[in-house]
């Protein structure tokens, strides 16, 4: 128990130390001294408790077959997680009930206009009460509670008190990323009475439990309700705690982020150098090594990481539709061939024509002044560059190559070179990929 709990016990005892001074719990009824009639209350109290016959073990009911109508409600004053274990919190709660005894009422004009009397549980009956979380928790009595207050109004009417702290077992529910969510409940019942001797009620009062948080959770939600059945009332507290897991999947998706800019990046150089067999190897191997990490991890650890599993699982097929498209260039060039389907070929002449996008398929590939961007297939004393007409062509491709940011004269694409050809296709797939990466992303965080 951490210092906040410690802090409430000391306060009990020093309560319970102190008596009546401050409302404290009162001494149990002595009605074989006489003394306890020094005062009209005490006098009031003997003749109430002491002769009468009153039974503390007897439903306070003039017919057996009536009901007790009790009230109950509960505060939280304190939550907080159990060492050594995420699965149990430790809850303080002022439990207050409130019913009608039948036998203690009195006239308040005959008894010198007296209102209220403080009294000892031990010396009215009070309902034996016993708490469980969950079914294969173990019972709590309710013996260890403490500043137990009892007091009796003219009509009858009784109104008990107690603080107590319960143990309660919490069953994982993480369904939102990203935070870990615990539902806790908590059942107080009767053992002794079923629903024909006692029935429960709760108060009609706005709720109210700590909003400090239970480090490094935080309540959420606190309901109560009551359930009557054959076996026995029962006052059910459902106390729902959750704290931010969000550390960790942020990293994960950061992550996930640096992906989905690498496959974007790759799209940016030329087809034939080695940067981009490069980024586009590491950028599957990577992928897969993470999809794997990411589904054991929510399988294993935390369910909310699944929605991030399923994003970077469409991130690694796009990774690897972006290798076929390298694999496929490599065997076009390797046997310097064009080859290239009628269908690309009507895409390419189509995409050239349109004014919209003309200018942006046509944009060059990002170009280093380093070895790393030499061609994959014949060394040349220049790095590739943006533009077209920087590249060496073959004789006979000069002239058609010269003007293929021309705006004025059509290209064939069966005639030119394949790192020519499918610079337009980089920047179509470069926008399709960043698409689908908007609608993933939006699955995600708006589902």
């Amino acid at each position: 128990m951490s210092n906040c709990g410690n802090y409430f016990i000391v306060l009990a005892v020093s309560v319970l130390l102190i008596g009546g001074v401050f409302g404290g719990p009162v001494a149990p009824l002595d009605c074989m001294n006489e003394s306890n009639g020094n005062s009209t209350e005490e006098a009031l109290k003997n003749a109430l408790l002491c002769g009468t016959g009153y039974n503390t073990h007897q439903r306070p009911v003039k017919n057996q077959q009536d009901r007790v109508a009790m009230y109950i409600g509960a505060d939280v004053m304190n939550v907080e997680l159990i060492h050594n274990t995420f699965a149990k919190l430790e809850i303080t709660v002022e439990v207050s009930m409130q019913w009608y005894d039948a036998y203690l009422h009195w006239n308040r004009k005959a008894q010198n206009g007296i209102q209220t009397l403080s009294v000892s549980d031990q010396d009215i009956w009070t309902p034996k009460l016993a708490a469980k979380s969950l079914s294969k928790s173990r019972v709590q009595d309710i013996d260890h509670c403490f500043q137990v207050k009892c007091h009796l109004s003219s009509d009858g009417e009784v109104m008990y008190s107690m603080l107590c702290t319960f143990t309660v077992d919490c069953l994982e529910n993480s369904q939102h990323w990203a935070f870990e969510t615990k539902d806790c409940p908590l059942r107080i019942f009767t053992p002794e009475y079923d629903i024909n001797q006692v029935s429960l009620f709760h108060f009609q009062r706005r709720l109210s439990y700590s909003v400090a948080g239970v480090l490094p959770y935080k309540i959420t939600s606190f309901q109560m309700a009551i359930v009557n059945n054959s076996v026995s009332p029962e006052f059910r507290m459902d106390i729902v705690v959750e704290r931010m897991v969000g550390p960790h999947l942020v990293v994960f998706l950061i992550l996930i982020l640096l992906l989905m800019s690498l496959n974007l990046m790759i799209t940016w150089f030329r087809i034939d150098t080695t940067v981009r067999a490069v980024l586009s190897i590491a950028s599957l191997a990577l992928h897969v090594v993470y999809t794997i990490i990411l589904f054991w991890y929510a399988s294993t650890k935390m369910e909310p990481a699944s929605g991030l599993a399923k994003l970077v699982l469409g991130s690694l097929i796009i990774a690897l539709l972006l290798m076929g498209e390298l694999v496929y260039s490599i065997n076009i060039i390797k046997h310097k061939s064009i080859d290239v389907p009628h269908v690309l070929q009507v895409v390419h002449q189509t995409v050239s024509k349109m004014a919209m996008i003309r200018v942006f398929v046509k944009l060059g590939y990002i170009s280093f002044n380093g070895q790393l961007i030499k061609s994959t297939t014949e060394p040349s004393m220049e790095q590739f560059s943006n533009h077209v007409d920087e590249m060496e062509p073959s004789t006979k491709d000069t002239a058609t190559i010269e003007h293929v940011d021309s705006d004025e004269e059509e290209v064939d694409p069966a005639k030119l070179k394949w790192n020519v050809f499918v610079q337009p296709f980089d920047r179509l797939i470069f926008c399709g990929i960043a698409t689908a990466y908007i609608l993933m992303l939006l699955v995600l965080f708006l589902a």
